[in-house]
């Protein structure tokens, strides 16, 4: 009994595989995928900057991926960089890392197309044919918000993490490829979800919503009925605990860090905490973005996806309504996945990835709802799709101006993403200029008989924003949050070890400027002002202030910050203040 099921199992998992693969033009548009990806992060890859992490792991070597039970991330890392010391190989990791979603948006693009392509009057389980037309060159257009999300582009960053953050992305999609294939579905769907746990968790929402996107699919737009529905459901939601319970009781170790931690809420608060998190989510999504082309191009999107869904649908055309308006909330507050109902979710961009990939499944599906006369002639015959192809000139009108929304929507993401590479590598210069002199002055003024072992360091605020930056960030105050390359505490461990400074001791004060107390720095008797002995001598310009100890040297950057997070906090900035409360994430961030 067991052997037949394993065997049609993978009967299944063969046939559908090789429906995938063998669809018309497949590695054509893998290509594509690709070579747009690439554009997008040109200018990134340009920058060639050390992006937080990536300054450790460069002197270092090391991979401590285990520590966020990555052991997936841990073990290719290897075979990555064929050695167990990790050296800088990027840009290669940068393209394995498009490679990963190329296949990510191939995936996405057939799987939604083939739910919503089939023939009108076949049944819902029918086999592919896989010389049907289920890839276009505006499907994977449409598809760029998986990778080239403004809060994806976090993860591009990294010279060392982004292939397997790329990955968990990749792992996440895989599942739908057998959304006809019950029984290769369920295996492939929990293996898939561990595989995106073990590589990285903030990915944790795709699957979510990608699920609730298909049951909308399924119900509103295919004979495929509401029992049929409702089991797909059950089984994905089914698939997706058992594999977070392996994870949890089995794999998982459980970690905590100043920003951010693995405990769930505790019982008596998960629904105020689930609440104060999505709260908090859906505040960055809005705010992240002023009224450039993103935002009206989402909101455009957004119009075009309920027109579509109304239009388009077999039952009552209110209830059509209704359930699309569901399935967009839903979509957009459960993106952030499993980090509701932590007690201390992590809210640096990399966090949002589900977002991109919620958008891209919108956009692809505006641009295959209207099926049919996107088909070529050639293809009626051998594809029977010579009713489909019919469509009347309303619906066609709509088709243009839904790809042409579509189409802005991602030469918007593709013109951010450069705009950001390029903030990111002249914020780098301005870092470095400020660090050469910060080390020039540190070098004059230093005891030379000072214990690279015993001195310490402390450090208030980071270099501040570039004219470049600050430039950016206008309308687009996520900027403010991507370009962080580095801040304070892992300044003195790395950046002067990264400069030759030599060994630095690990013992830091770790503060971020919006909460930082000065109180803080009389808990070491060595770097309070009134027991640390003879200040021995002060350098007070416009860049920093420095004060020298027999123990102890006391570091204070300044500049201040133009522009915050909320737009009704920016009357707030004329004020003389030496730090701006939006820089939390842009000056604490911490490792991924």
């Amino acid at each position: 009994m067991r052997r037949n099921i394993f065997s049609k199992a993978l009967r299944e998992f063969v046939i559908a595989s090789w429906a995938f693969f063998h669809t018309q033009g497949f590695w054509k548009y893998v290509f594509i995928a690709f070579s747009l990806y690439l554009v997008g992060i040109m200018a990134l890859i340009r920058a060639d900057v050390y992006y937080i992490d990536d300054w450790n792991r460069a002197v270092i070597g090391y991979k401590e991926w285990d520590n966020f039970s990555r052991y997936i991330s841990w073990f290719l890392a290897t075979f990555m960089h064929m050695d167990t010391v990790l050296a800088d190989i990027a840009p290669l990791t940068q393209l394995v890392a498009i490679g990963f979603l190329s296949f990510a948006s191939v995936i996405l693009v057939w799987s939604i197309r083939e739910v919503i392509w089939k023939k009108e009057d076949s049944v819902w389980e029918e086999s592919e044919v896989p010389h049907k037309k289920r890839l276009t060159v505006l499907g994977i257009i449409a598809s760029l918000p998986i990778g080239l999300s403004p809060y994806f582009l976090e993860e591009l960053s990294f010279r060392y993490d982004s292939p397997y953050m790329a990955l968990s992305v990749l792992f996440s999609v895989i599942p739908f490829v057998f959304i006809h294939h019950v029984r290769a579905y369920i295996p492939v769907g929990i293996l898939s979800s561990l595989g995106m746990c073990m590589t990285y968790q903030a990915s944790s929402g795709i699957e979510v919503i990608l699920v609730l996107f298909f049951a909308f699919l399924m119900l509103n737009q295919t004979n495929a009925g509401l029992k049929k529905t409702i089991i797909f459901v059950a089984v994905s939601l089914t698939n997706y605990l058992i594999a977070l319970g392996i994870f949890k009781l089995f794999i998982m170790h459980p970690m905590s860090h100043a920003q951010a931690s693995t405990s769930m809420l505790p019982k008596e608060e998960l629904i105020s905490g689930f609440m104060r998190n999505l709260d908090m989510y859906l505040d960055y999504l809005w705010h992240d973005f002023g009224w450039s082309g993103i935002k009206i191009c989402f909101l455009l999107l957004v119009a075009f996806f309920l027109l579509s869904a109304l239009v388009q649908s077999k039952i009552n055309k209110i209830l059509a309504l209704g359930i699309a308006i569901i399935a967009l909330v839903l979509g957009i507050c459960l993106s952030y996945g499993t980090y509701l109902v932590l007690s201390q979710p992590l809210t640096r961009p990399r966090a949002f990835i589900g977002i991109g990939v919620f958008t891209a499944a919108l956009a692809i599906y505006v641009v295959s709802a209207w099926r049919g006369w996107a088909y070529k002639r050639e293809d009626q015959k051998r594809t029977n799709s010579e009713k489909l192809a019919t469509r009347n000139g309303a619906q066609r009108v709509f088709f243009v101006l839904s790809a042409i929304v579509v189409g802005f929507f991602s030469w918007s993401l593709v013109v951010f993403a450069n705009s950001y590479g390029n903030a990111l590598s002249k914020q780098n210069e301005y870092q470095t200029f400020r660090v050469t002199i910060l080390l020039n002055d540190l070098a004059n003024i230093v005891p030379k008989q000072a214990s690279s072992d015993k001195y310490l360091f402390r450090i208030k605020g980071w270099v501040t924003s570039s004219p470049v930056l600050e430039n950016s960030s206008k309308s687009n105050r996520i900027m403010k949050r991507l370009v962080s390359i580095t801040d304070g505490k892992w300044w003195v461990r790395t950046v002067m070890k990264h400069y030759g400074w030599g060994d630095v001791p690990d013992e830091q004060l770790e503060v971020i400027p919006e909460s930082e107390d000065w109180d803080k720095l009389k808990t070491d008797a060595r770097c309070n002002p009134e027991t640390a002995g003879k200040r021995l001598k002060l350098i007070d310009n416009r860049y920093h202030r420095i004060e020298t100890y027999p123990a102890c040297t006391i570091i204070e950057f300044k500049g201040h910050e133009r522009y915050v997070h909320k737009e009704n906090d920016e009357s707030t900035q004329d004020e003389d203040t030496e730090s701006d409360v939006d820089s939390q994430d842009s000056v604490a961030s911490q490792k991924s």
